[in-house]
């Protein structure tokens, strides 16, 4: 199975859906604080547990937002999304689409 992960960022929540095709398959959401990148982490260890999906298996993660490119929450969840296809490249060999 091929999986996208999905990450928005807005000024008071943020939501992590997991897509197989176009449907989603596992959700989290959750309130705006201090800890956007522990939460994005755990969030993405859930969901692919939830689905019995591995790491390998995601082929994209995308970053959504209409917050500036200087917001501390943006520039958190595009290095999550760099930081975890980075690994999963390490994984795998291959690069995996952002």
């Amino acid at each position: 199975m091929a999986y996208r992960l999905v990450l928005t960022v807005e000024k008071e929540k943020s939501a992590l859906v997991l897509f197989e095709g176009g449907i989603e398959r596992a959700r989290r959401d959750w309130e705006e604080s201090r800890d956007m990148g522990r939460r994005a982490f755990e969030s993405i260890e859930e969901v692919l547990r939830e689905v019995g999906a591995s790491p390998e298996e995601v082929v994209s993660f995308q970053v959504i937002s209409e917050l500036p490119d200087a917001s501390t929450s943006r520039r958190i969840a595009e290095t999550v999304a760099s930081v975890y296809t980075f690994g999963v490249q390490g994984l795998t060999g291959e690069r995996a689409p952002g």
